[in-house]
């Protein structure tokens, strides 16, 4: 009987629990197990002890990332079996990896590089925080688990970052995307859902209140709209004063259902990251037909880098005075930018993105 040819990969967290990195790695599991393969995923909740996966002291925390990427390599030799046909790594694990047969495929996947996030975040951290960082996690760990191995990336900006600071050649298979759940929805309808005001104009923005994320400008961008209101879909904690303002309206932690409805909700998505090397919130946002401003990030150079919508991918070293300036050209005409996007680039997104058609390019590009 013929075995059953079986992928290993090797990450940082359960596939279920919320992040961009887990949610690829749960299209990728689910789509290769759709395609006949058998998967296991090794993270560290089932391959290392309890402190690993829930670091007490600060010690524990700094050593966590190299001695879950060794107790993943433990894992990893253990389950190797002649119906193993590649092992998939990414970031920071897979600088121990078991000796395999030359026929089974060893893939690292790139979704970003710690030493660029380290450098853009540079003013926000400690010194001891950015050395670790950007030498420690990125020139050593992140380093050493793509040596040797084939290299995939999430953007063409990562794909460049692991070429300039690691040495390797990559390709650049982008990432995967629901299009059937994030797609253009009647606006009037998903304000209804919303119960908030069908006349009046919305900014929405979908993140984290961290500093990489660009809160701060977000922040201003609210102080400067006295006329307009505003979405915030925040993971994590809320700021106590954002809570009682009435131009305001909180979504804290929102659960992936809603997501669809508060994009289409919205006249614009506006994501001012100083760090995003590919930035899920764009392409959904797109996806839904919203109109979005951004900083320059994995998604938001590849679909806003050509007219007609060029104009809202803002320099890296934009105020909010510029955001502002960005933002009130699309609200001067929304429905013509929303039409631009549903008919110029949500087709490209599907392209790209959806699950079939990304699957079929990560497995051209691995060779599994």
């Amino acid at each position: 009987m013929e075995l059953q040819r079986r992928v290993i990969i090797l990450t940082g967290e359960p596939p279920e629990a919320p992040g961009g990195v887990e949610h690829v790695v749960q299209e990728l599991a689910s789509g290769l197990r759709s395609d006949g393969f058998a998967v296991d995923v090794l993270h560290s909740q089932n391959s290392a002890p309890a402190w690993i996966a829930h670091p007490k002291t600060k010690w524990q925390s700094y050593s966590r990332d190299f001695l879950l990427s060794w107790y993943l390599g433990k894992r990893a030799s253990a389950a190797l079996g002649e119906d193993v046909v590649a092992v998939i790594s990414n970031g920071p694990y897979g600088w121990r990896i078991p000796r395999m047969r030359p026929e089974t495929r060893k893939i690292h996947f790139y979704h970003g590089t710690y030493r660029a996030q380290a450098d853009a975040i540079r003013p926000y951290i400690s010194n001891a925080g950015f050395l670790k960082l950007k030498w420690w996690d990125s020139m050593v760990l992140e380093r050493l688990s793509g040596r040797g191995k084939l290299i995939v990336c999430n953007s063409d900006q990562t794909r460049d970052e692991v070429s300039r600071f690691f040495g390797f050649r990559g390709e650049t298979v982008w990432l995967p995307l629901n299009t059937t759940h994030f797609a253009p929805m009647d606006k009037s309808s998903a304000r209804k859902q919303l119960g908030i005001d069908e006349r009046a104009q919305f900014g929405l923005f979908v993140g984290s209140t961290h500093p990489m994320k660009g809160f701060l400008v977000v922040r201003e961008l609210i102080d400067r709209t006295p006329n307009l209101k505003w979405l915030l879909a925040l993971r994590g904690g809320a700021p106590a004063d954002l809570r009682a303002q009435s131009r305001v309206r909180l979504f804290e932690n929102a659960p992936y259902d809603l997501l669809p409805t508060l994009y289409n909700a919205a006249d614009f998505a506006v994501f001012p990251s100083v760090y995003e090397p590919f930035g899920y919130v764009v392409a959904e946002a797109l996806a839904c037909g919203t109109p979005v401003v951004s900083s320059p990030g994995g998604a938001s150079r590849l679909f806003l880098s050509e007219p007609p919508l060029d104009f809202a991918l803002v320099k890296p070293t934009s105020s909010a005075e510029d955001y502002s300036r960005v933002i009130g050209k699309i609200l001067a005409e929304p429905e013509l930018y929303r039409r631009k996007v549903i008919e110029e680039i949500c087709p490209r997104v599907e392209t790209l993105m959806a699950p079939a058609n990304w699957l079929r390019r990560f497995r051209e590009a691995t060779g599994i």
